[in-house]
């Protein structure tokens, strides 16, 4: 049979005292506990308290950079943001603190603060866009272009269309401004075709592209805009100007017409005012000179005899006044003697062939005197106008 052990019985005495041991532990347990976790809620609202001060100070700071930014003292910005960095650690306050160094002329600084951004994130559009400006101040024109293409394909954070739109245009100015109008026409297109209905971003574009020498597609913008409701003064000024340009003189007319009866126009520089009551007076005056083909034969042959006696006027006025002149109209002279010295639009009614070429005659007249007298002016000037723009195929 198995052997059972006694425990021993604990007198009153001995479970008393074994009853105060149990609860002075969990006293001291619980007080340890209740220290512990005292502490801990403490180190919890002192560090919550540090890191709110930090963001406070941060936040301060960054107003105070972003504020010089603002009113044009990037060195001031500088410091700010480089305080604010301290507390707050962000990229945005970065590429601002790059950007605040670049504007206070501290290139080589912000290029390598702008190129170390650019290895963290390299599709950033407005790191890209930095660092095409400030290649373009420091005349490294490849570069600038290679960074404003990039800054095109790049990332924007929410107003992409609008950014790259801006660079686009920036972009074409700076290709303008470096020779290349060919380029700057090819961007300015693609910134039409992406360009919201906004009239205030289409005349900007037309005006760009009549910068660029492309007075074409300036005109197809401007006559698009020009027939919305209200059509804005600008945009029939700019149809007209264009129009003239191009020789297209019935629209220009037209148009110029429009501007001159908006009230806006009456708001204008008395300069520009008169500049286009003289455009419009000059694309009255080149209709009524050109023989367009669809006029009667008689009013053709009229406008064709008129032409005829301004162009040997003013080849005999240009004979007699320059010295070498002789010399080198000689062969316009041996044409000249071809035609009938009294020329009589009822004759010339009958022979069309003989219109254009007197015509032709007429225009290589007032462009080789041009050339060795100088300008002229009046009719001949409109004239020239005409033999410029190949107005015989391009009248409307």
């Amino acid at each position: 049979m198995p052997v059972l052990e006694l425990r021993p019985t604990l007198t009153e005495e001995e479970r008393l005292d074994k009853r105060k041991l149990i609860i002075n532990d969990v006293v001291a347990l619980s007080s340890l506990l209740a220290i512990t976790s005292a502490l801990a809620v403490l180190t919890y609202v002192l560090f919550s308290s540090y890191t709110q001060h930090r963001q406070t100070l941060g936040q301060r700071w960054l107003a105070r950079g972003d504020a010089a930014l603002a009113a044009g003292r990037p060195a001031q910005a500088v410091e700010a943001l480089r305080a604010a960095l301290d507390f707050i650690p962000d990229r945005q306050t970065e590429i601002k603190l790059a950007t605040a160094l670049a504007d206070s002329g501290r290139s080589a600084e912000a290029i390598a603060y702008f190129n170390s951004l650019l290895e963290a994130e390299p599709g950033n559009g407005l790191i890209h866009l930095q660092l095409a400006r400030l290649a373009a101040k420091q005349n490294h024109e490849q570069l600038a272009i290679d960074h404003y293409r990039e800054a095109l394909d790049g990332v924007w954070n929410g107003d992409g269309y609008q950014r790259r739109l801006s660079v686009r245009l920036e972009l074409s100015q700076y290709l303008m401004s470096h020779g290349d109008p060919a380029s700057a026409r090819s961007q300015l297109l693609i910134a039409e075709g992406n360009a919201a209905d906004d009239p205030g971003i289409k005349l900007r574009i037309a005006s760009m592209m009549e910068a660029a020498q492309d007075p074409a597609s300036a005109y197809h913008v401007y006559h698009q805009l020009a027939q919305q409701k209200p059509a804005r003064v600008e945009a029939l000024e700019g149809a007209g100007r264009t129009a003239f340009a191009l020789g297209r003189y019935a629209a220009a007319r037209t148009y110029l017409d429009r501007a001159i009866a908006q009230p806006e126009f009456a708001g204008q520089s008395e300069d520009e005012r008169e500049a286009y009551r003289a455009m419009f007076t000059n694309a009255q005056r080149l209709l009524a000179l050109y023989p367009a083909p669809e006029l009667r034969a008689m009013e053709r042959a009229r406008r064709v005899v008129n032409a005829v006696g301004l162009a040997r006027a003013r080849l005999q006025g240009c004979s007699e006044n320059a010295a070498q002149a002789p010399a080198n109209l000689a062969d316009l002279n041996n044409r000249w003697q071809q035609v009938p010295a009294k020329l009589t639009a009822s004759e010339l009614a009958r022979d069309q062939d003989q219109e254009q070429s007197l015509m032709q005659l007429v225009y290589d007249t007032e462009v080789q005197t041009a050339n060795i007298c100088g300008a002229p002016t009046g009719d001949d000037a409109l004239l020239l106008k005409l033999a410029q723009s190949q107005a015989e195929g391009e009248q409307q």
